[in-house]
This record gives C-alpha cells, structure tokens and sequence, in this order.
C-alpha cells in the first residue's frame, strides 16, 4: 500500500525551522518535497550547529527524506523553472518575510495562473492582516509577544525562554495540518487556495488553556506547585513523575505510598482541601519519595494503575525499548555516517504506513534529476550551472 500522502508533490521554498519541519512532517507520511534553496548558500539551516565532522542535526532533523534543487530566484531563467515546476506540484510552501515572493514575481497570485489548483501555504511570524503583518519573526520574537515567556516567569518575574525553538515547532505542527487540511479541501471542492500560518497564532493554539481562562477571569494565571502532578526525587538522586487527577488514582497513590492515612486526613481528603494545602502535602511527599529508589517506586505506583513514569534524559530515553518499538526512535541509512539514528514518526497507520524517506540532501544533490523531468538536456543544465542560475 502506498503511505498516506504518496502522489503528492511539495515545491518547498522554506527555511531554518517552521516551515522545513512542517515539510519534513509531510514527508514522512509520502510526499515528494523538492526543497528549493540558494546556490553556493543554501538553507541557513544547514550550518546551525554543524559538528567538525560534518554532521548537522538541526538540517538532518528538518530536512531528511527531501530532494535539493538550486536556483537564483533573482534570475529570469530560474523564475521560468519554477513556473514549470508549479505546473506539475500539488504544495508550494514558503516562510519569507511577507512579500518577499510577490517581489521576486513568484507569488501566490503569479503561481495561481499557472496552476489554478495550487495550494501555497506561508508560514509568517505574526499573519497576514494587522499592523505587524509585514515585519521580520523569528521563534523568540513569538515567544515573548504570545505571553508564552511572561507566563513561564520564575518568582523573580524574570521572563523565561522556552526550548528546541518552541514557537517555530509548533508552528511547523499547525502548518502541516493547514497544508494536510488544504489538500483535503481541494479533493473535496475542487478548489487550490493560499493558506496563511503563524508563530503568533500557533502560540495562542498552544496556550488555549490559560489564554481563554484570562479572557473570561482577568486572571493571569499564577504558576502554583500542584503535588499532584509533578516531579519527585527518589532516595537514588533519580526522578520520577507523578499524574493524579481522579479520587480512585488518589487512593492508589497513598496505598501505593503505604500513606493510606492521607486518604481520610482532612486536609487531603477532598480535591479542593488538597489544593488548599498543597505545600504540605508537598513537603510530605517529598519526604516520601526520598525513602526508596526511583524504580521501587514505580513498580508500586504501576500495581496501584497510578499514572507514572521516570525522568529520563537523552541517554535514557534512547535506550528506552517502547521508544523503538513504536517507531518513535528508527535507523536511517545514511550515506555518511555510520549507525546514523533519529526521530521516527509519531502516528501509525494500520493500511497505509508512512516511513523516513531518507537523510537530509546535500546542497543541489538533485538539480539534474529534477530538471530533466522538465525536459532539459545535460548540456542544458551545464549551462544553467556556467551561468549561475542553478
């Protein structure tokens, strides 16, 4: 069986983080993406955190499973190439500073006229309308303009940057269910059409919880320990965390626990006396866990069907079997590096099972394939090279 999105052909011309992510996302389900990048430069990307021997994990991770043309979207030629190659993709994707593409003359109403099926899809920093529309993003401008960075303060009040480009991630997530969704849509009505994306948006999407509890409070929203739903330190410096929302999960915890006495202490009893209480009932716990090793006790809290689970780090985690088993972890082949391992994909399909295509491309690995699907001889495209469009 084919994988999901096998027959459907991508023209991406995105960069760094939002968009290369979202683009790989549709790779891994079957999708042929034809990254478009600068000659002798290309995607920035490809030289963030590159290792002295080569490797590039940033690139690796955003970009495996592509093809990689060159072309200088300031020359004619190129331009010409790229009409021909609209012509025959499902996607154009893009995350320029907004107008970027219409400037070069290969914007959404410019692809349209030649392919009116086209789906073109922009990933931008703060969307299309509005008196920020046109100005330059990157995943901490988002950050600290979504409330995301404010809202994880310390008690210091200091604002505090959140990880691995979190802004441009799950902007990568929401552009690919934008573009997935779009392709959906032209199946169903016929219709191509420009889809817009943001890091502001996708942020307020992340935040839906504490941004709707403010529009109706007025409340910000104070970070608060809930003993309940946190990390502990057991007696072998390791951590384990605990998730306990209902009473019967209540109960097996302080069996578990053997504190069945918290279980009738008024201060505990009830969900709202815990919260009530809730930095003694910390301060119990954190007393408790540090009696016993970290895997004593989740073997206890497993038998009581108390949610739990280990701290792990990065060393832990890729030695951890359900990560493997699941395909969350996979080995690529790699034409460079030996033993080469990475991200799998997060869903299963029980028909049409999606796979990691293949390692990221080198620069232009792919000029000559790609082109000659247009009809350009060899001496054709040695010629584009000698006279830098390609």
């Amino acid at each position: 069986m084919p994988a999901p999105l096998e027959g459907i052909t991508v023209l991406d011309f995105t960069r760094y983080q939002n968009g290369p992510h979202a683009t790989v996302m549709l790779s891994d389900m079957g999708a042929r993406v034809i990254k478009v990048e600068q000659p002798n430069e290309g995607d920035p990307g490809r030289w963030l955190g590159r290792q002295p021997d080569g490797f590039c994990g940033y690139f690796e991770a955003l970009d495996r499973g592509k093809e990689s043309i060159t072309l200088d979207l300031r020359n004619e030629q190129a331009k010409e190439i790229v009409f021909q190659l609209v012509e025959r993709v499902d996607v154009v994707t893009e995350n320029f500073r907004r107008g970027v593409m219409d400037r070069l003359g290969i914007g959404y109403e410019a692809l349209r006229e030649r392919n009116p099926q086209i789906i073109y899809a922009m990933n931008s920093g703060f969307g299309p309308q509005g008196p920020l529309a046109n100005l330059p993003s990157f995943d901490i401008v988002a950050q600290g303009i979504s409330g995301a960075m404010a809202g994880m303060a310390g008690e210091d009040g200091v604002p505090t940057q959140l990880p691995w480009g979190l802004a441009d991630q799950v902007g990568s997530m929401v552009f690919a269910y934008g573009i997935v969704t779009g392709i959906a849509a032209r199946e169903l009505h016929g219709v191509g059409q420009r889809i817009d994306v943001s890091q502001m948006g996708a942020m307020a999407t992340l935040q839906t919880l504490s941004i709707v509890r403010y529009l109706h409070t007025g409340e910000q929203g104070a970070r608060f320990r809930n003993p309940l739903f946190t990390a502990y330190e057991a007696s072998d410096g390791r951590w384990l965390t605990i998730g306990v929302l209902t009473p019967k999960w209540w109960g097996g915890l302080c069996t578990a626990l053997d504190r069945t006495d918290l279980i009738t202490d008024e201060r505990f009893a009830e969900p709202f006396a815990r919260f009530e209480h809730r930095d003694e009932l910390w301060s119990q716990f954190v007393s408790i866990f540090r009696t016993r090793p970290r895997d004593e006790w989740l073997r206890a809290l497993e038998e009581h069907d108390v949610p739990c689970g280990p701290v792990y780090d990065y060393e832990e985690l890729s030695a951890e079997q359900q990560f493997w088993d699941n395909d969350y972890l996979v080995e690529l082949d790699h034409p460079l590096f030996e033993g080469h391992r990475t991200v799998g994909i997060p869903v299963a399909f029980s028909e049409t099972q999606p796979r990691v295509q293949g390692p990221a491309p080198e620069l232009g690995a792919d000029n000559a394939a790609v082109l000659s699907e247009l009809g350009y001889d060899a001496d054709a495209i040695a010629d584009l090279a000698a006279n830098g469009v390609i």
